[in-house]
């Protein structure tokens, strides 16, 4: 049962305004945590440069991971969101 009703996905507009709802979270998610791991060094006093690290890759893979299906559980929560995606084993 969804916690806000009259939300589910039953016209294009609603189907794009949940989905970029939950593209929007998770993009969040991911740019900060990128933005956390990444270092910054400056260079010659001028500029400063951006580096990634494997390390700074896989916490961020792991960190969106984890943000999508966080985000999409409280979509299916908040609006029965992604119930269509479902497909019967019959």
């Amino acid at each position: 049962m969804p916690l806000i009703k009259g939300m589910k996905s039953t016209t294009i507009w609603k189907a794009f305004f949940l989905n970029a709802l939950a593209s929007t979270m998770i993009i969040f998610i991911a740019v900060t945590v990128k933005e956390k791991f990444d270092t910054f060094k400056n260079k010659k006093d001028e500029e400063i440069v951006r580096t990634t690290s494997f390390k700074s890759i896989g916490f961020t893979l792991i960190a969106t991971f984890t943000a999508t299906m966080i985000a999409y559980t409280l979509m299916y929560i908040i609006f029965g969101y992604g119930g269509g995606l479902m497909v019967s084993t019959a």
